[in-house]
């Protein structure tokens, strides 16, 4: 009796193991930058059961900033922001075949169904604030497009909001996908090969 009690819960495990493994899931990522703060969350949809799985991106980095606040101020505008689209860029165009046969499988069996891009930010002059929401609008569109072609984006939202009266630099990310759990192992694996190439290739 034991023996079999034993059995039909390990099959019930096995059931469900499996089940997991095969049956879509929806998984979000949303992505929070300020000036004094960054905030990364998680979010994992399964059956009905929302999980929302917060991270902490880097917690020495966060104590390094607490203590250098003002020259980080300085720091953090829109330059940087343009520098890092153009190293995307630069590392999309320099491993694109490697990176094109890894995404080909990413596109055949993940779902993106939507991406949420905002960009708040102000500097020092409202005139050069107007002069550089042209470049803020083509910098995030080309963001967008490289991952568009790259995974492909059913729907695709993003605003542009200037502020002129205040210094500041601020962006909102966020994005819903839709795939099968050990599909996403075999792409979590893939994009790990992919970066160590990355690094070597650019090195």
């Amino acid at each position: 009796m034991i023996k079999l009690v034993a059995l039909i819960i390990l099959a019930i495990i096995t059931v469900l193991f499996a089940v997991f493994l095969f049956v879509p899931m929806r998984f979000g990522i949303r992505y929070e930058k300020r000036t004094s703060s960054t905030k990364l969350h998680i979010y994992l949809s399964f059956l009905g059961i929302l999980i929302r799985i917060p991270y902490d991106t880097d917690p020495k980095r966060k104590k390094k900033k607490a203590k250098e606040k003002t020259k980080e101020r300085k720091e953090f505008s829109l330059e940087n922001f343009r520098r890092n689209i153009d190293a995307f860029e630069e590392v999309y165009v320099t491993s694109k075949e490697n990176l094109l046969s890894m995404l080909s499988y990413v596109r055949e069996h993940l779902s993106c169904k939507e991406v949420d891009f905002k960009i708040c930010f102000g500097l020092d002059d409202a005139a050069k604030t107007g002069i550089f929401t042209g470049a803020v609008w083509t910098s995030g569109t080309l963001l967008l497009k490289i991952i568009d072609s790259l995974v492909g984006i059913e729907s695709i939202k993003m605003n542009v909001y200037p502020d002129f009266n205040d210094k500041r630099f601020e962006i909102y990310f966020k994005t819903i996908l839709i795939i099968q759990p050990f599909r996403f192992i075999i792409i979590l694996r893939q994009i790990s090969d992919t970066i160590k190439y990355i690094k070597r290739k650019i090195n």
